[in-house]
């Protein structure tokens, strides 16, 4: 029983100590009985002191020895969890090299931890500059996050979106000793706010254009004249200008070759617009029906002009018997500005609509413009 429960060691002292003890009793007891037992009486009180400490000595050590074990299985157990986590989780020391590289962060990166041990993280990330500024704000903060970053595979050469988050690591005694990375994949998400905005610009488009030639249509015109007319007010010697086009005769064209024929003339027509406009500065409208507005910011009318000569001589080019185009030009006046907004872009369209029908009642296939006073 004492050697299973002490073990061998502690068991073979006690041996060794009654030994002794009695040997010396015997001896001591020929010498004199009362010290014979005294030394056995000694003996005894040593055994039982010694049984006490051992006993407590050897509770201390089965103590630590569970302790020492129940550390070590979490540290296994923690270490297997970021080992093995699908999250992207890695860690660098103070230079900033990399120590760890869990399989989370294989997958993402396209890279082995054997392949990426001891460089530095910056090389992990389209942009290290962003990398950089990050890791400054771990300095001063200790923890900082970036919502967006782009990542490119090693392997596959794919880009993935990931919204990070680093964080200081120290040691026992509150040292710094690296960074630890987390990271999450977030290029569905990126993937279906595209899609959404995608689908938003779609939607703004078919609010704003014209089903049948593409053009912008009135609704938008209307819009982007108050917005360039508001503008003025802080800007009034950027001068705008805008030109009403009408197809002359298309009702006779229309019903001789046909809608569809008509339908496609109009089409034609804008296409000539967007080619001979300032792609990006200027914009073309379907006013209605056989009617369309030019938008000409930072353009007196004289240079309005210019441009709608190559749209008549366009036109004309396409020899579309019995038609011709009337067009009239008006610009933006500095007496509009007392005017509100909604009246100056009415004032601002009926000049050009004059300056229009000035050119029909003679004929059409010319230009009629107003310029500022």
């Amino acid at each position: 029983m004492l050697i299973g429960k002490r073990g061998w060691k502690t068991s073979l002292a006690y041996i060794l100590v009654v030994l002794f003890g009695l040997g010396g009793s015997v001896l001591s007891h020929r010498v004199h009985p009362l010290l014979g037992y005294l030394t056995a009486a000694a003996t005894a009180a040593l055994c039982i002191w010694l049984h006490k400490k051992a006993g407590l000595f050897l509770e201390d050590q089965l103590v630590l020895s569970l302790k020492q074990k129940r550390l070590e299985a979490k540290a296994w157990y923690f270490e297997s969890v970021i080992t093995n986590s699908g999250n992207i989780i890695f860690t660098t020391d103070i230079e900033h090299r990399i120590l760890k590289f869990n399989r989370g962060s294989e997958r993402a990166f396209g890279m082995s931890q054997t392949d990426v041990l001891g460089k530095e993280v910056h090389a992990l990330f389209a942009s290290p500059v962003e990398i950089s500024a990050l890791l400054a704000r771990v300095d001063e903060h200790g923890s900082a996050e970036a919502p967006e970053l782009l990542i490119k595979q090693a392997d596959s050469g794919e880009e993935l979106w990931i919204s990070l988050s680093v964080a200081r690591m120290l040691n026992r005694d509150k040292e710094v000793i690296g960074e630890v990375f987390n990271c999450s994949n977030i290029s569905k998400r990126k993937q279906l706010e595209s899609q959404l905005q995608e689908k938003n610009e779609q939607l703004l488009r078919l609010v704003i254009t014209d089903s049948l030639t593409g053009l912008y249509n009135v609704r938008h015109l209307n819009a982007e004249l108050g917005r360039v007319i508001r503008a003025q007010k802080r800007f009034p010697n950027r001068p705008v200008s805008i030109a009403l086009i009408d197809v002359d005769k298309f009702k006779i064209y229309n019903d001789t070759k046909g809608h569809q024929a008509g339908d496609h003339l109009l089409v034609m027509l804008g296409n000539i617009f967007m080619n001979e406009i300032r792609q990006e500065m200027d914009s073309a409208y379907r006013y209605g029906g056989d009617e369309f507005v030019l938008l000409l910011p930072d353009t007196k009318a004289e240079g309005a002009k210019v441009i709608c000569e190559r749209i008549l001589s366009a036109f004309r080019k396409m020899r579309v018997e019995p038609t011709s185009l009337s067009i009239g030009i008006a610009q933006y006046l500095p007496s509009d500005q007392n005017m509100d907004a909604a009246q100056a872009v009415k004032d601002f369209i009926q000049r050009a609509d004059e300056a229009m029908y000035s050119v029909k009642e003679t004929g059409g296939d010319s230009i009629g413009f107003q310029t500022a006073v």
